[in-house]
């Protein structure tokens, strides 16, 4: 998930399918950024080691084969560069069966969790990753493989999981670098499983140690985990905000609508930190987020409680002043999405960051056909009136469903008025 070159998570590519060769034959295993990027191939030092070798008889013959783990792991190394991913997990699998002993079974299982990821074979990347933690506890890769395994995880909806990794590798003699994002990815995951507290706490620590860092080690300002540290904060105060519901009496909705507001700025005060940035992607999604914030503003207020002895006609009557008094919210929705898009234009360059446009674009949609469609702005109405979610306004299938029961109804109306008239 994350997109940065000195990322573990970005593999966009060449991944790094030559750890064996960088971890065996003389790479450079000092650089604090975990292998995830394709080495160029190097030439073996001379060692009196013989490489293990296999003699099997072939599938459904009588002849034998003669399997080499060197030539095994280059044919994977070859087909990982060449992105033939689900070849290169059959060659990996191989050295991890047979040759479980040989100095290719760490970098073949590292190798073949990275193929696995980008075959979105979670389950079987997870596999890998854990077995280098459970066989090589105390390396730098067992290392590597936490974060590998907590990008896994985080594919797989597994928060918790991501946590606990965490926590665990942030108890190991780690670098000023993998600090940093170890609280990024445990910040990430609280927030997912709504520990808001502990996730506003790790992105601010992670920011002080950053801060306190010295020079050689300090992680630029418009770095992929300083600019997703600013937009977790905001989310974090984004969620605050929606968690409060403006209900009666009116002394509680005015406090509450106080409060509301004072999170929004502070929600709004990191989406623009992350913003001002111009991060590819996560400036593109703190821009969209602002258009959201409004957005959302808008419907808690458009669905606040009012009271139960209004008339039709009073109600009416307020959701029209309601309107006309929240109307810039929209408006400025639409601006800030707008803006958004043309920020994409210039910045954006990943599928990750792709995502963020397409929902801008959506949403920048949605708003403009909302404000000019009285018809739309009446059954938002009634959705509210009748304490459903407002989302179904944009629901194909539900308004289907409601135009059908609309017609039914003023159908039954009138069958009921001419039955009057010949009484």
């Amino acid at each position: 998930m994350f997109c940065d070159s000195i990322l573990r998570g970005g593999l966009t590519g060449s991944a790094a399918l030559g750890l064996g060769f960088l971890l065996f034959f003389g790479g450079c295993s000092g650089s604090s950024a975990r292998p995830d990027r394709a080495p160029t191939v190097q030439v073996p030092e001379e060692t009196l080691e013989l490489d293990p070798m296999l003699i099997r008889v072939r599938e459904g013959s009588t002849e034998t084969e003669t399997i080499d783990a060197d030539e095994v792991f280059a044919r994977a190394y070859a087909a990982f560069q060449s992105r033939r991913y689900e070849e290169a997990t059959v060659h990996y699998e191989l050295i991890i069966k047979y040759f479980a002993t040989s100095r290719f079974y760490l970098p073949a299982l590292y190798n073949g969790g990275l193929a696995y990821e980008q075959l979105q074979l979670w389950e079987s990347a997870a596999r890998n990753y854990r077995k280098v933690v459970e066989v090589f506890g105390g390396s730098k890769e067992a290392t590597d493989a936490h974060y590998r395994l907590a990008n896994v995880y985080s594919e797989l909806g597994d928060y918790n999981q991501v946590v606990e990794l965490m926590t665990e590798v942030m108890l190991r003699d780690l670098s000023h670098f993998d600090r940093i994002e170890a609280h990024v990815r445990r910040s990430n995951a609280l927030l997912e499983i709504g520990s808001l507290v502990e996730a506003e706490s790790g992105f601010r620590t992670l920011l002080r140690l950053n801060e306190q860092a010295t020079e050689n080690d300090q992680v630029p300002e418009n770095s992929h985990f300083i600019v997703q540290s600013y937009f977790g904060l905001g989310r974090v105060y984004h969620q605050r905000v929606a968690a409060i519901r403006l209900m009666l009496p009116p002394e509680r909705m005015g406090d509450d609508l106080q409060q509301k507001a004072d999170l929004f700025l502070r929600a709004q005060s990191n989406y623009i930190r992350a913003l001002r940035f111009h991060h590819p992607h996560w400036s593109v999604a703190a821009g969209y987020m602002i258009g959201r914030m409004y957005e959302d503003f808008y419907i808690d207020l458009f669905t606040a409680e009012i009271p139960d002895d209004l008339t039709d006609e009073e109600v009416a009557m307020y959701f029209d002043e309601l309107r006309s008094q929240i109307k810039p919210l929209m408006e400025r929705a639409i601006q800030v999405y707008e803006r958004n898009l043309s920020l994409s234009q210039r910045i954006a360059n990943s599928e990750q960051a792709d995502r963020w446009v397409e929902q801008t674009a959506t949403q920048l949609t949605r708003l403009r056909a909302y404000l000019s469609d009285p018809r739309t702005q009446r059954r938002a109405e009634k959705l509210v009136r009748a304490g459903r979610d407002l989302s179904e306004l944009w629901d194909a299938g539900q308004l289907a469903r409601d135009a059908v029961n609309e017609a039914l109804h003023q159908a039954t109306q009138l069958s009921a008025k001419r039955q009057k008239r010949t009484l």
